[in-house]
């Protein structure tokens, strides 16, 4: 393993106003992204809707550099940096649940730097087929260096929205693309057959065996273009079906309730609050990812006390070839105390993942700051892993 790293200390400081608007700015083009997305495809991947959808995406670093010259008296450079990022989702009819971490820990000289994090635990129970609305228990927490207190809550509340899994219908049309390809079929399949396929897909796990699924997509593109299916035809079938598209959804949640803080930071004691918190995902096409999420909580005081706990995150994703992942995420988290200034902090990173067989090579580059720095703090590292055997 080798690893280089840079930090360096960029830019000057921004009032509270500025910050705001900043952040704002960022969180607003990342919306403006996801929206202008709708036409990127022939077929739009949101029409789809999986009949359950299970998700888990898991990513972490790790870096940490140590160096100490005779030349000089003291240790030149010891520092340590730890990101994750957890998130498993689950969707059917009638229930839904998410559980997601996201923590960034800086180490320096063995004491901790920098803390970022931010938990959730979040269930919900939809009350009709005809409309998305649900009752919604949730549980979450957060942390930050530039902060006096975490804090954790509970909430109930109602809401309306769904995500779902299209995948499968990713699936379905890197089927179709490996099958015009190979000259199998003349045209493209209709909307309604890449559906159908794609719904297939969807409900693998009620077929015995992948060649009962494939001889059932069979029957499908058949009676759609009447294509004569070789065994080379049914083995790409299968290979697309097995191949590692990237997970994606699509939709958006929102939901509004009343909590209690069960770790208090709006003072000295815990108080009942008001909550809001929206969720949109959508992929940009067959390889990229966009989501954005939001959530605001503020306690119920009178008159009110204008204190609030406020976390953005934006994230795109996408696989630049088989073996190149681009991922990159934006992070605010701002807090705002009666009688104290507001407090908050930020991190915007990106990483560049790429696997060469015996070599694997992440390029990793995060902006961070938090209330009280004098500016943004810059980190670069290049790390390589070589599988000599």
């Amino acid at each position: 393993m080798c690893t280089l790293q840079k930090l360096t200390p960029i830019g000057g400081d921004l009032n509270g106003g500025q910050r705001m608007r900043r952040s704002f700015y960022i969180v607003a083009s990342c919306i403006a992204l996801l929206v202008s997305s709708v036409a990127v495809m022939a077929i739009d991947l949101c029409a789809f809707r999986s009949p359950e959808t299970d998700l888990t995406s898991f990513f972490m670093t790790l870096n940490y550099s140590y160096v100490d010259l005779p030349t000089t008296p003291d240790v030149d450079v010891n520092f340590g940096r730890t990101s994750l990022s957890l998130a498993h989702s689950h969707d059917d009819p009638d229930f839904a649940f998410s559980v997601g971490v996201d923590a960034e820990i800086s180490v320096d000289r063995f004491r901790i730097d920098r803390i970022l994090g931010d938990a959730f635990l979040s269930s919900r129970a939809y009350l009709t087929d005809a409309a998305p609305l649900f009752l919604s228990a949730e549980l979450k927490a957060d942390t930050g260096d530039a902060f006096e207190q975490s804090g954790m809550e509970f909430r109930l509340g109602a809401g309306y929205g769904r995500m779902s899994d299209v995948s499968p219908l990713a699936r379905a049309i890197n089927i179709e693309r490996a099958l015009l390809d190979a000259l199998v079929l003349s045209g493209p399949l209709s909307d309604d057959a890449l559906v159908s396929v794609g719904s297939l897909i969807g409900r693998e796990g009620e077929f015995q065996g992948i060649g009962a699924l494939v001889a059932e997509i069979q029957s499908v593109i058949v009676l759609e273009s009447a294509a004569v299916l070789d065994t080379r035809a049914l083995l790409a079938i299968a290979e697309q079906i097995r191949s590692d598209v990237a997970s994606q959804q699509c939709g958006w949640i929102t939901r509004f309730g009343f909590g209690y803080e069960l770790l208090p930071r709006f003072g000295g004691k815990r108080m009942p609050l008001l909550s809001l918190s929206t969720d949109l995902a959508r992929p940009l096409g067959l390889l990229s990812q966009v989501g954005v999420h939001a959530d605001v909580s503020a306690p119920i005081t009178l008159p009110m006390s204008g204190a609030y706990a406020l976390t953005t995150s934006a994230e795109y994703r996408r696989r630049l070839s088989e073996s190149v992942q681009l991922l990159a995420e934006y992070t605010l988290q701002r807090r705002s105390q009666p009688g104290s200034p507001a407090t908050s902090g930020e991190s915007l990173e990106g990483q560049v993942l790429l696997d060469l067989g015996r070599v694997d090579l992440t390029v990793s580059g995060v902006l961070n700051r938090s209330t009280g720095t004098p500016g943004w703090t810059e980190q670069v590292s290049v790390s390589i892993r070589v599988d000599l055997l």
